[in-house]
């Protein structure tokens, strides 16, 4: 089963270009935004487009994930598309794909998503929230 392993460099929470930088529910936005006040951080987040009448947006995270301090500081309250993560949904194909960014998947290679149980549940939640069939 999926565990971040011992070590690990946290790839999974520090982005180079837009491409890499997580996808956001509209919805999810004022969690963000509050948790971010409390720490005295500016967050922002640029129109990604519409999945199904859902609007979605590009955290721009440049370096690091602000809510990174060794270990995520907001986890409960971190958006779906971290929660999920090694999972990737490609919202162009409908394709579900493990991260090559994380360590654990470098070093397992790549798994059936049964090995990612808490992850999988998460995908479901996304799956309902953008009406994917």
């Amino acid at each position: 089963m999926f565990t971040c392993p011992v070590g690990c460099p946290a790839d999974c929470c520090k982005f180079n270009s837009i491409d890499e930088m997580p996808v956001v529910l509209e919805e999810e936005i004022p969690t963000l935004l509050k948790e971010a006040e409390n720490i005295g951080v500016k967050l922002t987040f640029k129109e990604y487009g519409e999945y199904n009448g859902v609007k979605l947006y590009k955290w721009i995270i440049e370096g690091w994930c602000p809510f990174y301090k060794g270990k995520c500081t907001t986890h409960e309250k971190k958006p779906l598309s971290c929660k999920m993560y090694p999972l990737v949904l490609n919202l162009k194909t409908g394709e579900i794909y493990l991260s090559e960014k994380c360590l654990w998947v470098q070093i397992n290679g790549p798994k059936p998503l049964d090995h990612f149980p808490g992850e999988k549940n998460v995908l479901k939640k996304l799956v309902i929230k953008l009406k994917i069939r």
